[in-house]
């Protein structure tokens, strides 16, 4: 046999060789991809929530439907993410896995800015004007009043007005009057009384409104923000 057909057979025999290794490989790969998805190596032991306030850790693992030691690799994620969102609290929420055995929450809960009162009780309505549940409100949510505010224009407009306001100054408020589109008016806790107008240039007549506060008078006209006048 001469040099050089020695030399293809041993190359030849090295190539085979290689070919037979990487099947292998994918083999066992295969092998232990199935073990690990059909028995639950990575069970699920902990979760992890962030952005909850309202909604504690042991409701959001109960919402998402994932019982403990379940394989995390065949969580449905999607499934568990609309779980959670099922809370009236929560408007968003991401559900993803973390090796070995953590399910992770991320979600979104809503700011309540104002509320109605309801005949079961106060509705609680967050900052993209969706009345979401009948609540005690939080310290800070505006009272919405006037028969104007069931029409739902009305309504975005009072949501949008009291959104505007610092945290800080809805504290101040006892109620926001809902006369139409156009006519809106805060009362607040101590009697006075703030002359909104139409639910427009809302980041400036909160401006206005923050420095009247700080002023005498017990009645206001920030209708235009560049023209504050006492009524």
């Amino acid at each position: 046999m001469s040099t050089s057909a020695a030399q293809d057979q041993r190359r030849g025999r090295g190539g085979r060789r290689i070919a037979l290794l990487v099947v292998a490989a994918v083999a066992v790969a295969a092998i232990a991809a199935v073990v690990v998805w059909a028995f639950p190596v990575f069970k699920v032991s902990a979760i992890e929530v962030t952005g909850n306030e309202r909604v504690t850790e042991e409701t959001v693992w109960e919402l998402t439907g994932v019982p403990e030691g379940e394989n995390l690799l065949r969580v449905d994620t999607v499934a568990a993410a609309s779980g959670v969102v099922s809370d009236p609290w929560v408007s968003a929420a991401t559900v993803t896995r973390q090796l070995p055995s953590t399910l992770k929450v991320e979600l979104e809960e809503r700011t309540v800015v104002a509320y109605r009162e309801g005949d079961d009780g106060p509705v609680l309505i967050d900052s993209e004007g969706a009345p979401f549940i009948v609540e005690s409100p939080p310290e800070g949510a505006v009272l919405v009043t006037g028969d104007a505010a069931d029409e739902e224009p009305v309504l975005a407009g009072a949501v949008d007005i009291a959104a505007a306001i610092p945290a800080e100054v809805r504290e101040q408020v006892a109620t926001l009057e809902a006369e139409s589109p156009r006519s809106y008016t805060f009362v607040l806790h101590d009697g006075r009384r703030v002359y909104w107008g139409a639910s427009t240039d809302n980041a400036n007549k909160a401006l206005a409104m923050e420095t009247v506060l700080h002023r005498d008078g017990s009645e206001w006209d920030i209708s235009n923000p560049e023209l504050v006048t006492v009524r």
